[in-house]
């Protein structure tokens, strides 16, 4: 992914109202790529629950069989989680001939630390976080984690912007390059040898997303500062002609020409629209579809309904 373009990006993002403002007009994410892009389901639970951080390490213990020793300080305040190296010296490959308890726990921990590096990556990129394993608990429960995610992407988009805490980006970078790259042409990538499309009728929930379709682009080889200033100034100049407001087809026509597309993304096209709070943990963001009508194909009322997202 191109972290100068994005950064030249979230420096448009604005956390009032959880959208970019570009001189196109006001753009965001929705709970639609959510769906198109990573495939995430939006029906469900809330993914809500108690965070409290004590007793986390005897907890995980009782989970996996293992916890990271405390800090040598008792004054060092580390977040409650394990690093990605830790995880990855213990859990690394599980053993041959486990016991149907030994591959459940290997297998929460690969979901762990899956979701960690993608779905909720910090702004640091060394922790997974004790909740996301926690949530991880019973495997079988149906959580909303596309809505869960979205709530966490604009929180870490909220912080970014503000040039809080390290000062990275945080979040679900995959949904957001790739929903950037779709639309915007500052900053996209060249499309290197595109593969052809996978085909498995036997088995459709193996189909991919529309992800695929940026599977292998080019990477950015210029100067990091030349470049920013360059990204900043397409943006500062992209009219509302330059923008590709609906890249997967007309709101009523999702993929058109695409019968292999994974059903997960359109099946729960009913809930793209909602204007509703989106939960994630101790997190608490608005989804304000309203603000962005030109990205489902309809007519935006200027100046939208204004919300205050505090």
């Amino acid at each position: 992914m191109n972290v100068v373009a994005l950064t030249a990006l979230v420096d448009r993002w604005r956390p009032e109202t959880h959208t970019f403002h570009l001189r196109a007009g006001e753009m965001t994410p929705t709970l639609q790529d959510v769906s198109m892009i990573p495939g995430l389901p939006i029906q469900g639970e809330p993914l809500c629950m108690n965070t409290a951080s004590d007793g986390w390490r005897r907890q995980m213990e009782d989970l996996i069989g293992m916890a990271p020793p405390p800090p040598a300080d008792p004054k060092d305040r580390t977040p409650a989680g394990a690093p990605f190296a830790w995880i990855r010296a213990n859990f690394g490959e599980c053993p041959e001939g486990a016991d149907r308890d030994t591959l459940r726990t290997y297998t929460h921990v690969y979901f762990w630390y899956t979701i960690s590096r993608t779905l909720f990556a910090d702004s640091g990129g060394k922790l997974a976080h004790w909740c996301w394993l926690k949530a991880l608990t019973v495997l079988e429960h149906r959580w909303s984690w596309g809505t869960a995610a979205l709530a966490y992407l604009y929180r870490q988009l909220d912080e970014a912007c503000r040039r809080t805490g390290s000062g990275g980006i945080g979040g679900c970078l995959l949904l957001l390059s790739v929903w950037s790259w779709d639309r915007l042409s500052v900053g996209r990538p060249r499309i290197l040898n595109q593969r052809p499309w996978p085909h498995y009728q036997d088995n459709l929930d193996r189909e991919p997303t529309w992800t695929f379709l940026w599977d292998n682009v080019s990477e950015m080889t210029s100067d990091p500062k030349i470049m920013y200033m360059h990204y900043t100034e397409e943006l500062d100049t992209l009219t509302a002609e330059q923008v590709d407001w609906e890249p997967y087809g007309t709101y009523y026509h999702i993929g058109v020409g695409m019968a292999d597309l994974n059903p997960k993304c359109t099946e729960e096209a009913r809930f793209w629209r909602m204007h509703c709070p989106l939960i994630c943990m101790w997190l608490v963001e608005y989804h304000q579809s309203h603000r962005v009508m030109r990205q489902f194909g309809l007519y935006q009322e200027c100046p939208p309904q204004w919300q205050d997202t505090d």
